[in-house]
Order: C-alpha cells, then structure tokens, then sequence
C-alpha cells in the first residue's frame, strides 16, 4: 500500500517565505550566523553560560528551527522560547539588537539577494516574538 502526503494548510502556510529561498541557502545562513554568535563574545557567553549551549546541537537544532519558520517545511516542532526566557535577565535590547544585526549580515552573506527582505522579515518578526515572550509577566 502507497500513501501520499497531503498537505491541507493554507498555502501562505506551507510555502517559503520567498520562492529563490532553498534549504541550502538556510543550512548556510545558520552556520554563518551561528559562527558570528561564537566569535562575539557577549552572544557567545549567553549561548555557553546562561543556555549551557552546544554549539553542534544549537547549530542542528536552528537548522530545523529556521527551515521551519523560513521554508515551512515544518521539520522543527516544539517550543524554543523555553531555552531563552532563562536568560532573560541577562540578555538586553542591545544584545537582541545585534543578535539580529549579526543574523542580518549572514543573511546578506547566504542567501539570494531577491529572497533577503522577505527572510529578514521573518527573522524579525521571530525575534520580536522571542523578545516579548522573556519578558516577565
């Protein structure tokens, strides 16, 4: 017996953010953004101290995450937000804001200039969510 997979989202949900965006160019775009975070040194003490990260499992963990929110692939399930709101009280809007600068440049760096906007877009709009989600209520 043969099944196929339908997909019954509506099609805003199941498609790219951009048509030029590939899984390749996000796979790129994580590692790129992902070595930035390591070589700042700030970032880089919230992801190894306060997050206790393992920058291999991080890395395949924000593949997903990021094929997810960008591709709609739906390859990340689960609630990250839960790893971040720990160190909410050492993170602040300076640090979120070159977080994303840093997310930014590997964006201009990996992915396809006509499929940037809408990736930023995206990227932005997580962030804020992630943002407001430390904050505590």
């Amino acid at each position: 017996m043969t099944y196929q997979h339908f997909d019954i989202r509506p099609l805003d949900e199941c498609t790219p953010v951009h048509p030029d965006l590939t899984h390749d160019q996000v796979r790129a775009l994580v590692a790129n953004h992902s070595e930035k975070l390591r070589q700042n040194d700030t970032l880089a003490n919230v992801y190894q101290s306060n997050m206790k990260c393992d920058w291999e499992d991080y890395e395949a963990q924000a593949v997903r995450f990021w094929c997810s929110a960008l591709m709609k692939d739906q390859s990340y399930s689960g609630r990250p937000i839960g790893k971040y709101r720990g160190s909410a009280k050492q993170v602040c809007g300076d640090d979120i804001a070159s977080w994303l600068n840093l997310f930014e440049n590997a964006v201009e760096e990996c992915v396809a200039e006509t499929a940037r906007a809408n990736t930023m877009k995206c990227a932005t709009q997580v962030v804020d969510c992630f943002h407001m989600a430390m904050i505590p209520s």
